[in-house]
């Protein structure tokens, strides 16, 4: 929208009700207008609706206002609101995509099918990407019992939508056909391979499905859903996998997700809304659509909108578990750590969910309640069976933060070494045994050898590139320290913590000057007394020690940006 609406709309006013009237009207409506900018731009497609609605009443026939009112409404999840402005839309522009998009879906939803393939063909040539015309013809076809899947062809995405319109059309001789042609697709991912897992599974074929599950441990050794599936097939379950579309307009919700999916990924979030939304309005109970809804929501800081998606997912749904962690996980970054807290308690209290004990834990941990931590993590294990296995590995790492923190050093070490055995490429495990050892002097080469590792892993971590400059610090060779403690500090500018051993550093090696210019910058960014003491004695003294004064590990300097990237390495 560029704004010309507002000022058809202004002038549509003084028109019609003259100089007297427009000056009674004008704030509210410019005010309306403005709100709903304003509101959409902060990703509050509710009020931004409700404000454009406010707009239209004293310029209904306004067409730009109109086609905002349209988008925004499917944005917000008013379904009807978007219908009937689709439709208003068509009248004034009979060509326009979107609304024709709105309007197919409609008659989908309807089970009118043959008005649906009947309005997607009028859709002109390259109005919608590249990505979703063929999903819509394919299945518009699919609809009246006609099997076209020559366009899937170009994306495993498009090929796995052909396989579920050949399983709908009981088509199955081609189902294994687009499979190994799926497999061989050159933009294939760990959610594809899981999907094409499940068809696999689904046809019967156990065996291809447990190799696919296995090939995606292998990228993703912490995939909850992924474990359970093999899982149940290395025990002959008798389990229905996946779900294969009974609808129409069930695959066409699919096809919306994925348009979604692939929207979010990119980080177009306005369009990514729009097509989730599509995509529950095909199918309400389309709750992957809704945990993306959530996922954008977090994105933007709609805390409460996000949390609201992720209570919406029913208990009994697969994802129902993961949904109610992320909401505690937001309400502790909103502070509420009581709310958080019980939240998390509910599900080990109704389900004994091991997942939201292990939350409950690090709960406690990032409150620096490591006592409790622990005794967290302890029940974790012995309901494990006292032998914590690889798809808990996890437990090792953050109960041996805990300890650390604790000044439990030998429990903390036995702890973090437990966790290399499992996981002897993550970098933040890596990271933090290097640097703890680094720190207090300890195994020298043998943290830097691991740091070093860690920074090859992950060469763009700020936190892990200073702790490879601060062991090499430890070892004596501060002029091989100094590029890499110079590199963390332009990845992390306002870090005390980098910026003093930065400082340290330049100190050793003569540059007097910029040393205290970094120690400046420590005690202007920390409020760490004991932190600002050292500066204020390095300020005045330099470093006349031989080897610096150890410090202790400072847990925020070594840890992760979030717990969760840390278990998904």
């Amino acid at each position: 929208m560029d704004g010309s609406e507002y000022s058809t709309v202004r002038q549509s006013i003084s028109d019609e009700n003259g100089n007297r009237i427009r000056a009674q009207i004008r704030p509210t409506l410019a005010g309306n207008y403005l709100s709903s900018r304003f509101a959409q731009r902060h990703h509050d497609w509710a009020q931004a609706t409700d404000f454009v609605d406010g707009v239209l009443k004293y310029a209904p026939d306004d067409l730009g206002l109109t086609k905002r009112a349209m988008v925004l409404g499917m944005g917000a999840g008013q379904y009807d609101l978007a219908i009937e402005k689709a439709s208003d839309v068509l009248k004034n522009e009979p060509d326009n995509a979107l609304a024709l998009l709105f309007k197919a879906m409609e008659a989908y939803k309807n089970k009118d099918y043959k008005t649906g393939a009947s309005i997607i063909k009028k859709m002109p040539e390259g109005s919608l990407s590249a990505f979703i015309m063929p999903l819509l013809n394919s299945w518009s076809q699919a609809a009246i019992g006609v099997n076209d899947t020559d366009a899937l062809k170009n994306s495993a995405l498009h090929i796995y939508h052909a396989i579920l319109i050949s399983d709908y059309l009981e088509a199955h001789e081609s189902v294994k056909e687009l499979l190994e042609k799926s497999l061989n697709a050159r933009d294939i991912s760990t959610d594809d391979l899981t999907r094409i897992a499940g068809i696999y599974a689904h046809i019967g074929d156990t065996g291809k499905a447990r190799e696919l599950y296995i090939k995606v441990l292998m990228v993703e050794p912490d995939n909850v859903e992924v474990t359970e599936n093999l899982g149940r097939i290395d025990n002959g379950e008798e389990i229905k996998i996946f779900d294969m579309v009974d609808s129409p307009e069930a695959g066409l919700s699919e096809a919306m997700y994925d348009m979604a999916r692939v929207l979010y990924s990119d980080y177009s979030d306005e369009s990514a809304r729009i097509f989730a939304h599509l995509s529950l309005f095909l199918n309400p109970d389309k709750m992957d659509a809704t945990l993306l809804l959530g996922h954008i929501a977090t994105r933007y800081g709609r805390i409460e909108e996000a949390i609201a998606f992720y209570k919406s997912i029913p208990a009994g749904h697969p994802k129902y578990f993961d949904a109610r962690r992320m909401a505690a996980n937001l309400l502790e970054e909103q502070g509420d750590f009581d709310g958080a807290l019980a939240a998390l308690q509910a599900l080990v209290d109704n389900s004994d969910n091991l997942d939201a004990l292990v939350q409950i834990g690090d709960l406690y941990r990032r409150n620096e309640d490591y006592k409790k931590a622990v005794t967290v993590y302890n029940k974790v294990e012995k309901k494990l069976g006292g032998d914590i296995p690889a798809d808990y590995w996890q437990l090792h790492y953050v109960r041996g933060m805990s300890y650390e923190q604790m000044g439990e050093w030998d429990k903390a070490e036995a702890d973090l070494l437990a966790a290399i055995e499992f996981q002897p490429d993550n970098p933040f495990v890596l990271n933090y045994l290097g640097y703890s050892w680094a720190d207090q002097g300890l195994n020298l080469e043998k943290s830097k050898k691991m740091i070093e590792r860690a920074v090859r892993l992950r060469p763009q971590d700020g936190y892990i590139t200073d702790s490879l400059g601060w062991v090499l610090y430890r070892v004596g060779e501060y002029e091989a320290a100094v590029p890499h403690l110079e590199r963390a500090v332009e990845l992390l500018p306002y870090d005390p913590t980098v910026n003093d051993h930065l400082g340290d550093a330049y100190w050793k090696v003569g540059r007097r000057l910029e040393a205290r210019f970094q120690w400046e910058r420590t005690r202007n960014h920390t409020d760490d007394p004991a932190l600002i003491d050292q500066i204020a004695d390095k300020m005045q003294n330099g470093l006349d020690q031989p080897t610096p004064v150890s410090k202790e590990a400072d847990a925020k300097h070594v840890m992760p940006p979030s717990d969760k990237e840390t278990i998904e390495q």
